[in-house]
């Protein structure tokens, strides 16, 4: 796939925008990458989902170092996920490449628009942040099935895991905000190396709703693109976790997914 100068800086500034909104909220890049490269280019589910996934692991590889630099990343759970998270990635990528590409739309966008109404209706209940809890004894349990489940919807749906690892973080670690998106950060690096060498080692013989059939070269020539950008603002966004207030980055986190649930869910049923 041959691009034009302007279509170069477009994908460059998404890749900026999504690595930004990633870093910040601790979901990677693809959760906005993926739906806006289907609203500019129209539909090529599997192209776009093994691009981004490279860009997910510069992504929280630049926030990672960020939070580490803050102490926010949970030693009790961050040696547990990353396993969790690569092993789950890898069998969501083999489940990708068996459901139709508009089924995964679906699936992505019913999924994004309930976890924006969760945490909009947090926010209206003015549910406060969880205190800190004590760092204790590794907690195996919590971290496998949390990673596991956030790896594999990262390997089935090209996101970054976080979407899901965060929340889970939050609601049965009792974790602050700001530790479940460093946390999550930290295990998605995992996550994504697995599912982009899984996706894209398996992308060839794959085929969008157009009928085309996306290629090895035309995947990396595009994360190519998209990773310089995406790395840049996965490290600006991670700064921002530190300087905007807890309720803002909710509001933002509830905005981002309802455009991406949305946008998802009319791509697939057209």
């Amino acid at each position: 796939m041959e691009w034009t100068v302007v279509q170069l800086l477009q994908i460059a500034l998404v890749g900026l925008v999504g690595g930004t909104l990633g870093g910040l909220l601790g979901l990677g890049g693809s959760i906005f990458i993926i739906p806006t490269l289907t609203l500019l280019y129209g539909p090529s589910y599997h192209l776009y989902q093994a691009s981004a996934l490279v860009a997910n692991v510069f992504v929280a590889t630049a926030a990672t170092r960020r939070h580490r630099g803050r102490g926010t990343i949970r030693r009790d759970l961050v040696f547990v996920m990353p396993a969790a998270t690569a092993i789950a990635s890898f069998i969501g990528v083999m489940a990708s490449n068996a459901i139709p590409s508009a089924s995964l739309y679906v699936v992505f966008g019913a999924f994004l628009c309930y976890a924006a109404a969760a945490e909009l209706l947090s926010l209206a209940r003015r549910v406060k942040d969880h205190a800190e809890p004590p760092v204790g004894e590794t907690r195996w349990i919590l971290g496998s099935v949390v990673g596991a489940i956030g790896g594999f919807a990262s390997g089935l749906l090209g996101i970054g895991g976080g979407a899901i690892m965060v929340p889970l973080l939050r609601k049965f670690g009792k974790l602050p905000l700001r530790q479940a998106v460093a946390t999550s950060a930290a295990a998605m690096i995992a996550a994504c190396l697995i599912g982009a060498i899984a996706k894209n080692a398996t992308l060839e013989g794959l085929s969008d709703p157009t009928g085309k059939n996306p290629t090895l070269a035309s995947s990396m020539t595009l994360a190519a693109i998209l990773s310089p950008a995406a790395m840049l603002g996965g490290s600006l966004g991670a700064a921002l976790v530190y300087r905007l207030p807890i309720a803002a980055i909710r509001l933002i986190l509830a905005l981002l997914l309802v455009f991406a649930g949305v946008r998802m869910i009319l791509a697939g049923l057209s």
